[in-house]
């Protein structure tokens, strides 16, 4: 028999429910008998310390976090979700448990990383200019992110990356962390803003298509300034974000503009819809959504098209990319570049920035060349 582990018992049982993991699935994870598991988070028995890193390798905590005397308060970190119809109510899967764990230390490393180099996050003093219509506030924030109408409809890309891209770096200037994580369905969950009074985060599923990740993107930020403006009295503040983020991407007259344009130009209403989805980066979807919230076709014909939209989808999509750019990803570029300043300045040791971007230091000279990269592949 093995070293002896004296683990507090709801030190362990914390550590499990903190993972959102229920018994069976915590004793297969830390690949132990489930009736072990049990009697050691009921005090009725001991694990050995083999054991007990195999428990935290599955919780995802350091091993001397189960050796505390009593469970430790963690702050609480609100989350709003943007979900698709019918996706499944909290309680939430176990990986959700974890990837909003780790947004939030890496919220908390950013927040330090910036008070070690005296470096002022524009975020704390942003001052947002709120209006409850959703149309006039886009209209401000577009200002804000200083993107004109003749730089988006540059960033032409059937793919949608370089609009991402472009979006996620003019929101990363306000001091927003974006990051992105695949360990989830798109069904399950498509993005979620993270609350933080100097590093606000916001993360994006890449298993979603890029021209939808970029909705998205807009979605969650309009979470962070509703926030932000302590706004109060919005009714519905899904459908408003929803009615926010189209705002933003496709401002009314102008996108007014370019369909009646592409509709009196293409063979079918369908090709219209993708000339202007591909003209201002969003989806054919969300193209067809506007049209019909702008009234500029009849909404019989608009339905065919929503019809012929969904029957050529090709399903979920499957992260690639290459493995610095899936880092990158991961990290978000912002977080990356604070860490590396950090490295440079000497306020981090290499094995320190190692641990915060979870790469090894002989990788470094390609994960900065990465960053430097301007469009997002995965």
């Amino acid at each position: 028999m093995g070293t002896t582990a004296h683990i507090e018992p709801s030190v362990l049982r914390w550590a499990r429910e903190s993972a959102g993991y229920d018994l069976d699935e915590a004793a297969r994870k830390a690949r132990l008998p489930r009736e072990k598991l049990a009697a050691a988070e009921n005090g009725e028995a001991l694990l050995t310390l083999r054991q007990a890193e195999d428990a935290a390798r599955a919780f995802k905590r350091p091993l001397a976090s189960l050796f505390l005397s009593k469970p430790p308060l963690e702050e609480t970190v609100a989350h709003q979700f943007r979900r698709l119809p019918d996706a499944p109510e909290p309680p939430w899967p176990p990986e959700m448990h974890l990837l909003a764990r780790s947004i939030t230390e890496r919220q908390r490393a950013a927040a330090h990383l910036l008070d070690e180099l005296e470096i002022e996050s524009p975020w704390p003093d942003l001052e947002v200019r709120f209006s409850s219509d959703p149309d006039v506030f886009a209209e401000w924030t577009r200002a804000l992110l200083q993107v004109s109408l003749e730089e988006q409809k540059s960033w032409r890309d059937r793919a949608g990356y370089r609009p991402l891209g472009r979006w996620r770096e003019a929101i990363e200037d306000l001091g927003v962390l974006v990051m992105q994580d695949g360990s989830m369905a798109v069904e399950v969950m498509r993005g979620f803003a993270a609350l933080h009074p100097v590093a606000p985060g916001i993360v994006l599923n890449t298993k979603d298509d890029p021209r939808a990740r970029s909705f998205t993107l807009l979605h969650e930020l309009g979470h962070l300034l509703l926030l932000r403006a302590k706004a109060r009295g919005l009714d519905d503040l899904e459908k408003w974000c929803e009615r926010f983020a189209a705002s933003v991407l496709m401002p009314g007259a102008p996108f007014s503009t370019e369909f009646s344009r592409f509709r009196a130009e293409a063979v079918s209403l369908l090709d219209a819809v993708d000339e202007v989805a591909l003209s201002f980066g969003v989806t054919p979807a969300a193209a067809t959504t506007r049209a019909r919230t702008l009234k500029l076709a009849p909404g019989g014909d608009l339905d065919a098209v929503s019809r012929a939209i969904r029957a050529r989808a090709t399903g979920a999509r499957k992260g690639g990319g290459d493995h610095y750019g899936n880092v990158v990803a991961r990290l978000g570029r912002g977080y990356a570049r604070l860490v590396f300043s950090a490295l440079d300045a000497d306020a981090v040791t290499s094995a320190g920035a190692s641990a915060l971007l979870g790469t090894k230091v002989d990788g470094f000279p390609k994960l900065r060349k990465r960053l430097g990269d301007q469009t997002d592949e995965s």
